[in-house]
């Protein structure tokens, strides 16, 4: 049986809820393959050595990594991890070269190459999830703020190791509900468009 390492995000920038964390944490048990959920800080120091650690420890044959992108109307499929981390303080009031006053932009890994492209199946997930009339796309940038940072990350540790492993990054828009005047999606939906995806991987 496949395992896959599934991660979402807490709470950020003010608002009660994050949908991405939200949307992991409803996923079922499902004997079709196993999996650990992970619930990330959006912090530049802790959020990949948390997924790092049950990595090295339980060697998972997928990893989904889900975040929001408020403002989408759609699943956004990523497609590209950049190394570039921008000027953006997280949660813990840090830019990601660790100060809280020196707002700049750096590499997410210093000397690696400049793009990893994701190493899951995107267009089978995308033909799924318009098959599911569930509104999607793909994306070929994750910003470059933690959710690039993340898929980053993970996709040079798995060409270090030389790892099989499938890896991506999917988007979410805004939880109906959320936040007035922007797009969103029910929770139900969002769901759906994980389960989706994960199916996908196996």
């Amino acid at each position: 049986m496949k395992k896959i390492l599934v991660t979402g995000f807490e709470p950020f920038g003010g608002d009660l809820r994050n949908p991405s964390g939200e949307a992991v944490t409803a996923l079922a048990e499902t004997k079709s393959y196993e999996m650990k959920k992970l619930i990330l800080p959006v912090s530049w120091q802790r959020a990949f050595p948390e997924i790092e650690k049950v990595w090295n420890e339980w060697h998972p044959d997928a990893l989904l990594m889900v975040g929001l992108a408020g403002g989408s109307a759609a699943v956004r499929v990523e497609r590209i991890g950049i190394n570039l981390c921008g000027a953006i303080k997280d949660i813990d009031g840090l830019y990601a070269n660790g100060s809280s006053e020196n707002a700049e932009e750096r590499p997410v890994i210093e000397g690696e190459r400049e793009a990893f492209f994701a190493t899951y199946p995107a267009e089978r997930i995308l033909n799924a999830l318009k098959e599911a009339e569930i509104l999607s796309k793909y994306s070929f940038s994750a910003g470059t703020y933690i959710c690039n940072e993340l898929l980053y990350s993970a996709l040079a540790k798995r060409n270090r190791e030389s790892a099989d492993m499938q890896i991506g990054f999917i988007h979410l828009p805004y939880a109906d509900g959320q936040k007035e005047g922007v797009p969103s999606m029910s929770l139900e939906t969002m769901v759906k468009a994980l389960e989706i995806t994960l199916s996908a991987l196996i």
